[in-house]
């Protein structure tokens, strides 16, 4: 064996032979390599997209038939091709692959899992695992993408405008006693809402159970017109047992702001509202911030659950002003009613689309400084402002960006106009 190293004729072409076969070995290896690499990207992108489209329609629709998410996610998905055995194929998404799940954490959010497969040519790794005893041997393998798409309420917002008014309460149904009989007052449908006065033990604006309260129609409980956030408030899509909006309140619009005097729910009050709010710093009061506010970006964090400080007074200069330098940034951006979308924009995004706090109506605007709770964010289409300081808006479903919802926080059920549509794995 010595000898046979020691002479050098002919050992170059041994060297030669055996250094050509493993070049050869890596060069198909990492053919092999590079082609799974590829396809999973390929791969990838598909489970992305379809994922994505699927989670997509729950914020777009509410509830929307699994069959019909399915649909979407082959549609999207499976306009993508991936490598196969002899060339790009296009990627099938069955049924098995696609699953549709709850968030535990937050009942209102969706999430779409997607998983992507195909057959790909393989030439030398798997030899290696025939050589080595696996039973994949062969000239093909599997390659798999996964993704997951998450379609949730959005709870703490930025950027709010400074309005705040009343979600929607039962102003219809008549409560015994308040009818307008014995000198009481009737309740129905004059804009306001009423209840029976009572002793605040634990000051926060609510009546609690065991709360002290005038009797005033005698049957022995606290009445008071219902009010419910999902049941009746103002939601953007449908929702069980909400029958002021059976079709949700998209389009609907409202006026944000009061422009005459006798128009205030209450006098000195006309919805206007300071920012941050009160339990997250120290409002800022005044004319110039208040139109500021209106025509620009204020990033305090708003989340439900907050209190805003009010701005009083009519504010008609501020408030003119601010609106018409918004307007201005997007001067031909209109309603279509027929698309119920806001169309002519300049922008992927209107800055005229904007948030607006909601407050609870259950807690008095008195006359004065006072505050307000959150108990929702809706998006508004700020539409037009007509004489000296009324403005009105029109209610819209957008994707914002800012911090998911949990259990038991506003938005929570199906009723947040404001979304978050994203990639989790």
């Amino acid at each position: 064996m010595q000898h046979w190293i020691r002479k050098e004729k002919g050992n170059a072409l041994i060297i030669g032979a055996l250094s050509f076969a493993v070049l050869a070995a890596f060069g198909v290896l990492t053919i092999d390599v590079g082609r799974i690499f590829v396809t999973h990207t390929m791969l990838q992108n598909a489970a992305d997209a379809g994922a994505l489209a699927g989670a997509s329609l729950y914020c777009e629709q509410g509830n929307p038939a699994e069959a019909d998410v399915r649909n979407q996610v082959r549609l999207v998905g499976g306009a993508h091709k991936a490598l196969g055995m002899t060339a790009a194929e296009p990627i099938t998404i069955p049924d098995g692959q696609i699953q549709i799940e709850t968030d535990p954490n937050d009942p209102a959010s969706h999430i779409v899992k997607v998983d992507t497969q195909i057959t790909t040519r393989q030439y030398f790794l798997n030899l290696l695992k025939f050589a080595g005893g696996g039973n994949s041997g062969g000239t093909s393998d599997d390659v798999h993408a996964k993704a997951w798409a998450r379609c949730g309420a959005t709870c703490g917002v930025q950027c709010v405008k400074p309005f705040s008014i009343p979600d929607r309460w039962d102003d219809i149904t008549p409560i015994p006693g308040y009818t307008g009989g014995n000198k009481r007052p009737n309740w129905q449908n004059d804009g306001k809402y009423e209840q029976e006065d009572f002793t605040d033990a634990n000051d926060n604006s609510l009546w609690d159970k065991g709360e002290a309260f005038v009797d005033g129609n005698g049957n022995g409980e606290w009445d008071h017109e219902n009010y419910h956030p999902n049941l009746t408030g103002y939601i953007p899509d449908p929702y069980p047992g909400n029958t002021f909006a059976p079709s949700g309140d998209l389009g609907l619009e409202l006026m944000l702001h009061p422009g005459q005097p006798g128009d205030a729910p209450v006098p000195g009050q006309y919805y206007s509202v300071d920012l941050p709010p009160i339990n997250r710093g120290t409002p800022i009061t005044g004319g110039d911030e208040y139109r500021e506010n209106i025509a620009t970006c204020n990033t305090s964090d708003i989340f439900p659950g907050d209190w805003l400080q009010t701005e009083n007074g009519l504010m008609a200069g501020p408030t003119n002003q601010g609106m018409r330098d918004l307007i201005a940034q997007d001067p031909d951006a209109y309603w279509d009613p027929i698309t119920r979308s806001v169309q002519g924009s300049h922008f992927a995004i209107s800055p005229r689309i904007v948030l607006i706090p909601m407050h609870d109506p259950r807690i008095a605007l008195n006359t004065g400084k006072t505050k307000v709770q959150v108990v929702k964010v809706a998006a508004y289409f700020m539409e037009e402002m007509t004489g000296p300081a009324e403005v009105k808006g029109r209610f819209l479903k957008v994707r914002a960006p800012g911090v998911p919802c949990v259990a038991g926080a506003g938005g929570v059920g199906g009723v947040s106009f404001t979304y978050s549509l994203s990639l989790i794995r």
